[in-house]
């Protein structure tokens, strides 16, 4: 009997090594057959993209500190990922593929409309206020009213709130439409500034902050838009609750218009960015929808 006894164990042992070799075997020959479920999110709720604004690798100077205050102050392993456009980002933030997202009021909208991603901090200008405006100017000499950018070339950020969707809508109020004037279209809005300097181009729309780094320039402002609702971060549907609590308040215990010493901790981040944040309200989420409708109009116009 113990003879039969070990000879059981022996058989039992080797039947176990045998279906460990099998699996082993399998997953070498067929990986991708086996899958997580939650690998993907586990992957990318820690992920925090930047709307491409900026060139890239601007954007990795500005918020590369912002992603390390966010790693001590919430414990969580934050990374900054950089993408080349408005749609490809909004498609992963859709896509369970990016946690929260810094986007202007336009592709928020269009995040909201396409997945139901809703703002959960606003970004403060220097006066503390959560809205900002977009300026028309130019470096033309010829250029003395909006009137004269007629027959002009005229730089775009295509998709973008302050250099986009509101320069047309500005355009159109002065009495000029698709035909009066040459737009050309660059990859981001520090590239716009470049070619207004250099006079490749008559006149453009950026946001006010942008323009204010170059004030010592030789740049003019033709038209100032209403407020318009500022950049806000937005949460991946799929973020969990304990997620975007922790990084709602890592963000708004921040009080870098009241307090030097926050003040200093947010120094080297982005102007978009470093004066602090507040919740979003309806009146916020109406103003989005507002400018997604005046989107929708432009680039159906534009087709």
């Amino acid at each position: 009997m113990k003879n039969i006894s070990i000879s059981f164990r022996t058989m039992a042992r080797a039947m176990r090594m045998l279906l460990l070799y099998c699996c082993c075997l399998w997953l070498l020959l067929f990986p991708g057959m086996v899958k997580s479920e939650t690998a993907p999110i586990q992957a990318s709720r820690y992920t925090v993209a930047v709307i491409p604004f900026y060139s890239p690798e601007k954007i990795w100077l500005l918020y590369t500190p912002f992603i390390h205050y966010l790693k001590s102050s919430t414990g969580l392993p934050w990374e900054l990922k950089l993408y080349p456009d408005h749609n490809s980002l909004i498609e992963d933030l859709c896509g369970d593929k990016v946690g929260v997202a810094l986007l202007g009021p336009v592709p928020l909208g269009r995040a909201d409309l396409k997945c139901g991603a809703r703002p959960v901090l606003v970004a403060l200008s220097k006066d503390g206020s959560p809205t900002y405006h977009s300026l028309i100017i130019t470096s033309d000499p010829t250029v003395a009213t909006l009137g004269n950018v007629r027959g002009k070339k005229f730089g775009f950020f295509k998709g973008s709130t302050a250099a986009h969707i509101v320069p047309i809508k500005m355009l159109q109020a002065a009495g000029l439409g698709a035909g009066d004037f040459q737009p050309l279209f660059f990859e981001s809005q520090d590239r716009i500034m470049t070619v207004l300097l250099t006079r490749e181009i008559s006149a453009a729309g950026v946001k006010e902050t942008l323009y204010r780094k170059f004030k010592n320039e030789p740049l003019r402002v033709l038209m100032t838009s209403d407020a318009l609702p500022n950049f806000a971060f937005c949460a991946s549907p799929s973020l969990s609750s304990e997620v975007r609590e922790r990084f709602i308040s890592a963000l708004t215990r921040l009080k870098p218009l009241t307090s030097d010493s926050d003040a200093e901790t947010a120094k080297t981040w982005d102007d978009e960015i470093k004066n602090g944040f507040m919740p979003p309200n309806e009146a916020f989420l109406g103003s989005i929808r507002e400018l997604n409708n005046v989107y929708r109009e432009v680039m159906h116009e534009s087709r």
